[in-house]
């Protein structure tokens, strides 16, 4: 990933991002060379133990993006700046959180007042917590709700009291989040052909269209994240520039 994306190697950045010692480094850096003696060259006048990717360099290990390789190096990088917008809202008590999540550790049942804009002033359910969510600028628990007996998603910040309580029932399966779907995403309609062309090159590599796989459960928070239209005929550019084009689900029926 580092030599991939910043196009140079050495014994001082693999220390730096690992936090090994210089000799554990240089093994590092010795299998790698001998594992894949066509992806690495030294680089030579500016010192010992410099290398850079050769022509024929190809990916060997990484699955490469740029957003793999931003996450790889957050804080790490002395000269190149990177900002993110993304902001988490969420305010959550530590010991509220623990409830839950020792709930969801031990397949047990929470009791929590949960506010919502219906119920500003908050009701109480006892929910099954089963996963913990982060979709756009919130934390989420999905869990299964003995009040309204579905399985919901619950935003952490409108929990305002939570405590450990026995279950009404059995926690039931909850189909739509062991069912994966696969999204098929395309350029809108609505586009030019350039502006189409633009998309196609911008997010798909050039193809026609991307295929994402998520839970059932988690679609619309992945739709509304990366900005889709799920009806082109009123969801229109500039605000929606890709929509929905098929969802299929990739449930063994076998």
């Amino acid at each position: 990933m580092l030599l991939a994306y910043e196009g140079e190697i050495t014994n001082q950045r693999l220390r730096e991002k690992f936090g090994v010692t210089s000799v554990q480094a240089s093994r590092v850096l010795a299998s790698y060379r001998d594992a894949f003696p066509s992806n690495t060259q030294t680089l030579k006048g500016k010192g010992r133990g410099r290398y850079v990717p050769t022509a024929r360099f190809k990916p060997e290990i990484a699955n490469l993006s740029i957003e793999a390789y931003f996450r790889s190096v957050k804080d790490q990088v002395a000269h190149v700046r990177v900002e993110e917008t993304q902001r988490d809202f969420t305010n959550v008590d530590p010991a509220l959180f623990r409830v839950i999540h020792s709930a969801m550790d031990q397949g047990a049942a929470s009791r929590i007042i949960y506010r919502s804009m219906n119920n500003p002033d908050g009701i109480e359910r006892i929910i099954h917590p089963l996963a913990f969510v982060f979709a756009g600028r919130r934390w989420h628990v999905r869990g299964f709700d003995e009040l309204t007996e579905q399985h919901r998603d619950f935003n952490l910040a409108r929990i305002s009291c939570a405590e450990s309580a026995p279950k009404g029932v059995e926690t039931p399966t909850d189909i739509n989040w062991e069912e994966k779907v696969q999204l098929e995403l395309r350029p809108h309609p609505s586009l030019t052909e350039g502006q189409e062309k633009l998309i196609r090159d911008e997010l798909f590599k050039g193809a026609i269209g991307r295929r994402i796989t998520t839970r059932r459960a988690l679609i619309r928070y992945v739709l509304r994240d990366l900005e889709v239209a799920e009806n082109p005929e009123v969801q229109h550019p500039p605000e929606f520039q890709i929509y929905l084009f098929r969802t299929e689900s990739l449930r063994d029926d076998g």
